[in-house]
């Protein structure tokens, strides 16, 4: 090989050596740099935090305050007030005061007429002229065939105190203490003897057994021969004693 082709072949070969360099010097600071960058991991997810009034949230969140609903709640009201109220007219009651301040004695069972067979215990004999009598409770009784029949109260009755429940009335200068149809005035002695009725006294409730009548086209209560007619006193049924004309 000559001297000319021995110098062709060592310039290709220096130039593709130095072509080689070139390369290789522009790639090594790429993969230097590549291998000094440190190897990134993925990034942690907050864990979640159980918060027992807001639910459950993220730290990441936390700065969101989630407050729970106010329900604001009516004011409890009385029973009566929950509930619609009817309408009512208002209208003027007269009461009636033996449903007000009457209360049950023997004496309210009265029944003119009405036989025993026997006295009640603890009664009283009484004798009131030629005439006997027998007391109980404000109830007077008559021996008749064999058994013993309710009577009106008999004038001139003498008992030692007034019938349980009887009531206070007053009339001019005398006091009454009225029971069962019977007008008791305190003797000097301090029993108790039956009086006339007295008439134009107002009483606060019909002796028992009174029978309804029609006097003069108007109401009224007949007992024992007395007439008793209602009359208002501060809105209150009371009962004013008359006879008729």
């Amino acid at each position: 090989m000559n001297l000319h082709s021995n110098l062709s072949i060592g310039r290709s070969t220096w130039l593709s050596l130095a072509f080689g360099l070139f390369g290789f010097g522009l790639a090594l600071p790429l993969v230097c740099a590549e291998r000094r960058a440190p190897t990134r991991s993925p990034a942690p997810r907050p864990t979640p935090v159980a918060r027992t009034s807001h639910g459950t949230v993220r730290h990441a969140d936390t700065h969101i305050v989630q407050r729970p609903t106010e329900v604001r709640r009516e004011p409890e009201r009385p029973a009566e007030e929950r509930h619609e109220i009817a309408p009512r007219t208002e209208a003027v009651e007269h009461r009636d005061v033996e449903a007000d301040v009457h209360r049950p004695h023997l004496w309210d069972a009265f029944a003119f007429g009405r036989r025993l067979a026997a006295l009640p215990l603890g009664f009283l004999r009484l004798q009131i002229g030629a005439v006997p009598y027998f007391y109980c409770g404000g109830l007077y009784y008559q021996a008749v065939d064999g058994s013993y029949q309710e009577v009106y109260p008999p004038v001139g009755a003498v008992i030692p105190q007034p019938p349980d429940g009887s009531i206070e009335v007053v009339a001019g200068n005398q006091t009454y203490y009225y029971a069962g149809g019977a007008f008791y005035v305190q003797q000097p002695d301090g029993t108790f003897t039956i009086a006339p009725t007295p008439l134009g006294v107002v009483v606060p409730e019909l002796p028992p057994g009174a029978v309804q009548v029609a006097v003069n086209g108007t109401v009224a209560y007949q007992f024992n021969g007395i007439y008793y007619e209602p009359t208002f006193v501060n809105g209150v049924t009371q009962y004013e004693t008359f006879l008729p004309q």
